[in-house]
C-alpha cells in the first residue's frame, strides 16, 4: 500500500463530532475497498489535546500525518479539507502541503465544500440545500449560521442564499460567526422584515462548540440572542457532514481525482 487519503478538519473535542469523523473514516476506507490508507488529522493542536485528555482518543496534527507516512514510505497522499469555505484555516494547510511537497511523489489538497470557483459552487450550494431538506421546511423562515472568516469575503453565502430561494425556501437569512454579518445584524433584518418565528441551523461541518454553545446555547448564543428580541425559535442541530448526501459527495471526489 503506496498511497494514503488523510481527511483533515480544524478539529473538535467534542465525543459526537469525533464520532462523525470516524464514521466517515470508515466510509471512505470501505468506498475505496481498503486499497488507500485512510486516516483523519487536525490542524489545531488544543483541540487534539483536549480531546486526548476528555476521551482518551487520538487525533494527530496534518504536519505529523504526513510526516509518518513520509516516514513510511507512502508515495501519494491526497488531503480532503473538511472546511466549508476558503480562509485562514486552509490557507494554513496549504503551507503545510507545500513544505511537504518534497516528501511524495503526489500529494494532492482537495478544495473546500463551498469552492470560489463560480460552477462548483452553484454545484455544492444546491448539494447544502438539497441535503438539509428533510430538516428545514420551506415554508419557514430559515437563519443559517456559518462560520465565516476574518480574512477573505463570505460571497460564497450570498450564493447559498440564492441557491435556496431558487431551491423553494421562502424566506432565508444567513449570518455568520465570524466577518461581516453577525448576530445582531441578522436579528435586525427579522425585526425589520416583521418576521416572529424562525428554524434555526447551522452550516457547520461537524459537532462541536460552534453548535453547542455559539448557536445553540443558553449563554449569548445566537439562540438566546434572537429569543431575547421576541422572536420564537425553533432549531435543527444537524451538522452538514450527517448528511448522507454530503459524505457521498466527498467520497465521490476523492475517487474520481485519486486514482
Amino acid at each position: 500500500m503506496s498511497k494514503a487519503i488523510i481527511i483533515v478538519s480544524f478539529g473538535t473535542a467534542n465525543l459526537e463530532g469525533i464520532n462523525e469523523l470516524e464514521n466517515f473514516e470508515k466510509e471512505i476506507r470501505e468506498s475505496v475497498k481498503e486499497k488507500y490508507h485512510v486516516c483523519k488529522a487536525f490542524t489545531s493542536s488544543v483541540l487534539s489535546n483536549m480531546l486526548f485528555n476528555k476521551y482518551g482518543k487520538v487525533v494527530p496534527r496534518l504536519e505529523q500525518v504526513l510526516f509518518n507516512l513520509s516516514n513510511d514510505r507512502y508515495k501519494e497522499v491526497y488531503i480532503q479539507p473538511l472546511h466549508v469555505i476558503e480562509g485562514s484555516e486552509y490557507s494554513s494547510i496549504e503551507k503545510t502541503v507545500k513544505e511537504y511537497d518534497y516528501s511524495f511523489s503526489k500529494i494532492i489538497l482537495g478544495k473546500v465544500l463551498m469552492s470560489d470557483k463560480e460552477e462548483e459552487l452553484i454545484e455544492s450550494c444546491n448539494l447544502i440545500a438539497k441535503s438539509m431538506e428533510s430538516d428545514l421546511p420551506k415554508e419557514d423562515n430559515i437563519v443559517l449560521v456559518g462560520h465565516g472568516s476574518k480574512t477573505i469575503s463570505t460571497e460564497a453565502y450570498n450564493k447559498l442564499k440564492t441557491v435556496f430561494i431558487e431551491n423553494q425556501y421562502k424566506n432565508i437569512y444567513i449570518g455568520t460567526l465570524e466577518g461581516d454579518i453577525r448576530k445582531e445584524d441578522v436579528t435586525r433584518y427579522l425585526l425589520e422584515d416583521k418576521i416572529d418565528e424562525i428554524t434555526l441551523a447551522p452550516i457547520l461541518m461537524l459537532p462541536g462548540n460552534h453548535i453547542e454553545k455559539d448557536i445553540f446555547g443558553e449563554n449569548n448564543s445566537w439562540k438566546t440572542f434572537i429569543k431575547d428580541h421576541g422572536i420564537k425559535v425553533k432549531v435543527t442541530r444537524k451538522s452538514l457532514l450527517e448528511y448522507e448526501e454530503i459524505r457521498k459527495y466527498y467520497i465521490n471526489k476523492i475517487k474520481k481525482e485519486f486514482k
